[in-house]
């Protein structure tokens, strides 16, 4: 049975499911301004207050897993709400966000560059 849809996942948990090749869909639901200067290498960028229009655009099926994730939590939980209430059953946060990301210096890509970081 998959894990409980509101049990958030930890950055160090997220690497190593990329690394093993079991990366569930990553949402950024920050703006796409913010979204071009820092963000996890994979991560489809759908703002906030453009998911519930656009929920076309993640191409998964409803039981997919989805991490979501902002800079502090606050729009991804609100993204996290939309998502629930459009039918994904196996939605839920990045643990402490971008900003649990950065604290443990986990590799971003910036305007399509890798940045510094862990290295595979």
């Amino acid at each position: 049975m998959a894990i409980a849809a509101d049990a958030p996942l930890s950055p160090t948990q997220l690497v190593e499911r990329q690394q093993a090749g079991q990366a569930p869909l990553l949402l950024d639901v920050r703006h796409t301004d913010e979204y071009r200067a820092d963000h996890i290498a994979g991560a489809l960028n759908i703002p906030v207050e453009e998911l519930g229009s656009r929920a076309g655009a993640l191409g998964v099926p409803h039981d997919r897993e989805i991490v979501v994730y902002c800079v502090s939590g606050r729009r991804a939980a609100r993204a996290l709400e939309t998502l629930q209430s459009m039918g994904y059953s196996h939605a839920r946060v990045l643990d402490g966000s971008l900003n649990a990301w950065r604290d443990q210096h986990l590799p971003l890509v910036h305007d399509g560059v890798a940045a510094a970081g862990q290295s595979h």
